[in-house]
């Protein structure tokens, strides 16, 4: 099944047309520079994919703040952003030309379908994907579906208990202050300490600080989500030895209250990293895509039963 699939972040774009299991053999990456300058380079390859063989739908995951409610007038129009130009740029409108179905989330979203289907969780029923990077977002799956109200989960602003030994606890966040992206955002590492997480020196207090924060996000969502799989994707979780920081402190954190998160092996199985990195958001893209396609399909073939 072709589809077309946009992966929109703040660095660069990935775009690629195929099928949701080899898509990310054929992408290729496009700068985030203005709409004026990505768009037509977004456009050109896609025009030339539609007329070597048709796609027949397009996914797309966005950075935000990006509507995402289908019958809303913002749906696939991004809100006020830092960003030069994108503000207010609207995803049907750029792809009008193509006259195909569009499904539009944001990146995180789409990581997440991508990670619960065909990645790390293992088709578990109840999946949390959190990407750790400038900031701090969150997708939540739920027996293969984005579980999302009218806007998406801003995991990143849940408040959390500033460490004693953080030498900034008034933390980064230009809303909250020291709510979790406040804290352990790939900023609010550089602005506290200076350099990126993995520039700093293994025994850098740094690294146990920010495990601690992030074992507090991962137990409050343990807690209250009751997830399958927590996978933690993102700049920041590429930092040597980070993952296995977070699992020990929420062991630790956690104090046997719930004996089956005890033990190194079921935190292990619990706290994962993405398997389609750096391609998940792409990935998931191309299976929204694809899920759009066939729901028509069925709708069509309802309609033409007897």
């Amino acid at each position: 099944m072709r589809v077309a699939a946009i992966e929109g972040g703040g660095t660069k774009f990935l775009v690629a047309v195929g099928s949701p299991s080899s898509i990310s053999n054929h992408s290729i990456s496009i700068a985030t520079a203005t709409p004026a300058v990505t768009l037509p380079q977004l456009l050109s390859y896609l025009r030339a994919e539609h007329k070597k063989e048709a796609f027949h739908a397009i996914g797309i995951g966005s950075f935000g703040p990006l509507g995402i409610a289908a019958e809303r007038s913002d749906y696939g129009v991004i809100g006020p952003t830092p960003k030069p130009d994108w503000s207010h740029f609207s995803y049907p409108k750029a792809l009008a030309e193509f006259n195909v179905p569009l499904v539009i989330t944001t990146d995180v979203n789409a990581a997440a379908i991508a990670e619960s289907n065909l990645g790390s969780a293992g088709h578990g029923h109840r999946v949390i994907y959190i990407t750790v990077g400038t900031g701090i977002g969150g997708g939540i799956v739920i027996n293969n579906q984005l579980d999302q109200g009218k806007f998406h989960p801003e995991v990143g602003h849940m408040k959390i208990a500033v460490n004693p030994d953080d030498p900034m606890p008034e933390g980064f966040c230009r809303f909250h202050g020291n709510c979790l992206e406040g804290l352990a955002s790939g900023l609010a590492i550089e602005r506290r300490w200076g350099a990126n997480l993995s520039d700093l020196s293994p025994n850098h207090p740094g690294n146990d600080l920010q495990a601690k924060y992030l074992a507090q996000m991962c137990m409050n969502l343990l807690l209250t989500i009751t997830p399958d799989s927590i996978i933690l994707g993102g700049g920041v979780m590429q930092t040597p030895f980070l993952l296995a920081k977070v699992r020990l402190a929420l062991r630790e954190m956690m104090n046997h209250y719930m004996p089956q998160f005890s033990s190194e092996d079921a935190v292990a199985k619990l706290i994962k990293a993405p398997a389609l990195a750096p391609f998940s958001g792409l990935v998931g893209a191309a299976l929204l895509a694809q899920g759009v396609i066939r729901k028509k399909s069925k709708e069509l073939a309802a309609c033409r039963a007897p």
